[in-house]
């Protein structure tokens, strides 16, 4: 089963999907299933169906929890990001690393089972790349490579100061919940590839004041691209 965790601007997979109530140690977590292309898929509104959960308060362990109870073995998320340096809004980019040095998620509250350190030098499924710009390339879909994504607690914009210094450690975009989920993924060994739309130019970045306003409408200025790209990735991925 293919799970899905759509972020802002993208509320469904299919507006008649059964909704099912998984229950985790986390939390109780409303899943969309359904099946499309004949496979067999969970969707999860990351800020619920009315964008009413804001990036603090997602109960990511729960989120993540669930899909993998109901036997999720790969995970496709997207996700809103501000630009520090390299794209522009609109650009659709899969990031190569993640920086979540102030965002702790985790699986492991003890180690009274042994020590958990999990190796992340690779977030990212190679094989689910490839796929991602095999159905580019043929939906003639532009996505740019090379994204370092760094997350930030959200829910207000960042501050000039921050952005110069997210851009010094090596972060070319910036996000409010991406490494929480990416963290938590890791941790469970689920196959796991983001998908991130460049959405306004970061404090600093930009002159004018950023608003939430420029974030959704370049999320829906992309949203037939990325559902499109999520659909040819049900489609290939066994």
């Amino acid at each position: 089963m293919i799970g899905i965790i759509g972020g802002s601007g993208f509320y469904f997979l299919e507006e008649n999907a059964e909704e099912v109530n998984v229950i985790t140690p986390y939390g109780d977590v409303v899943v969309q299933k359904t099946r499309v292309l004949e496979k067999d898929v969970a969707f999860i509104a990351r800020h619920g169906k009315e964008h009413s959960i804001p990036p603090h308060k997602v109960n990511y362990r729960a989120n993540i929890a669930a899909f993998n109870k109901i036997g999720v073995d790969a995970i496709l998320g997207t996700y809103a990001a501000g630009i520090i340096s390299k794209y522009e809004p609109g650009d659709v980019i899969v990031p190569d690393d993640f920086i979540g040095l102030l965002t702790p998620a985790t699986f492991f509250d003890d180690f009274s089972g042994g020590m958990k350190h999990i190796d992340f030098s690779q977030p990212y499924d190679e094989n689910l790349k490839r796929l991602l710009f095999a159905v580019a390339k043929v939906n003639d879909i532009p996505v740019k490579k090379g994204g370092i994504i760094a997350t930030t607690a959200g829910p207000r914009f960042e501050t000039k100061a921050e952005i110069k210094a997210l851009k010094s450690l090596g972060a070319n975009l910036v996000s409010m919940t991406h490494s929480y989920e990416a963290a938590l993924i890791g941790e469970l060994g689920i196959p796991y590839l983001a998908i991130a739309v460049g959405t306004n130019y970061a404090c600093g970045i930009s002159k004018e004041r950023l608003t939430s306003d420029e974030v959704i409408a370049h999320m829906e200025k992309a949203k037939d691209k990325t559902i499109t790209l999520v659909q040819g990735m049900i489609k290939r991925i066994s």
